[in-house]
């Protein structure tokens, strides 16, 4: 009973492992570019690592470093990460349903690992009981993936020079402009989209950065949340 619990167990995170290894690859660029860029603003290898192992937020990481100096704008840099990670307040609260088997260790471990390809590959493949195994192969190796290739990065980081230089500054721009381009379809996206753009503008003109990154997506999700249909009861 015990090896036929372990053999499923194994099979659920191979299965995992298996969902998320191509996002591992389309991801090596994504981590080196952060890497390379920390060693840039005067980071060492040692504190690039501890913020991908600890923060391990990659688009808040690179606002983070868009706003680095010294002396360090603390209070910006939390704010403007906060902004950027609202979603995943979204997408936790959609996953804590398929979660409420688990223990509350394992949940928790779960939303400190929780990024958007985790949580696409969980919402599709995962099912309504999310298994632990599946999630963990998920996220994993996602996870060491993004510590190893920040290493790489920062060493390339310094044999590049001026990583900006080749435009590899604009890599979350473009991530989060595929992210907007992928929700296109989905009920309600254009206005969502639209209201949260201009909120952001407006922000941005009248206050200037952080705040442009809190008001739209303060604005947005509120629109989301105003124009949303109940789910329906099981």
């Amino acid at each position: 009973m015990l090896s036929q619990s372990l053999v499923n167990l194994s099979a659920a995170f191979s299965r995992g492992f298996r969902d998320i290894l191509p996002i591992i690859v389309a991801t090596i660029p994504f981590g080196m570019v952060f890497g390379a860029l920390s060693a840039n603003k005067g980071l060492s290898l040692v504190e690039s690592a501890l913020m991908s192992g600890a923060v391990y937020g990659g688009a808040s990481q690179f606002v983070a470093l868009e706003f680095w100096a010294h002396p360090l704008p603390f209070w910006t840099i939390l704010l403007s990460a906060l902004a950027v990670n609202l979603r995943n307040v979204l997408s936790s609260t959609e996953l804590a349903r398929r979660m409420s088997h688990w223990s509350p260790l394992a949940r928790y471990s779960g939303f400190a690992f929780l990024t958007d390809p985790i949580f696409a590959l969980a919402e599709e493949h995962g099912g309504e009981r999310l298994s632990v195994a599946y999630y963990f192969g998920l996220a994993v190796p996602l996870y060491l993936n993004w510590l190893v290739t920040t290493a790489i990065g920062f060493v390339v980081g310094n044999l590049i020079g001026r990583p900006e230089a080749l435009g590899l500054d604009f890599v979350v721009t473009a991530y989060f402009m595929y992210l907007v381009v992928g929700y296109r379809t989905r009920p309600n996206a254009l206005p969502i989209i639209g209201a949260s753009a201009a909120a952001a503008l407006i922000a941005y003109v009248l206050f200037g950065p952080p705040w442009h990154f809190a008001g739209g997506a303060t604005v947005g999700m509120g629109l989301a949340a105003l124009l949303a249909k109940p789910r329906a009861a099981s």
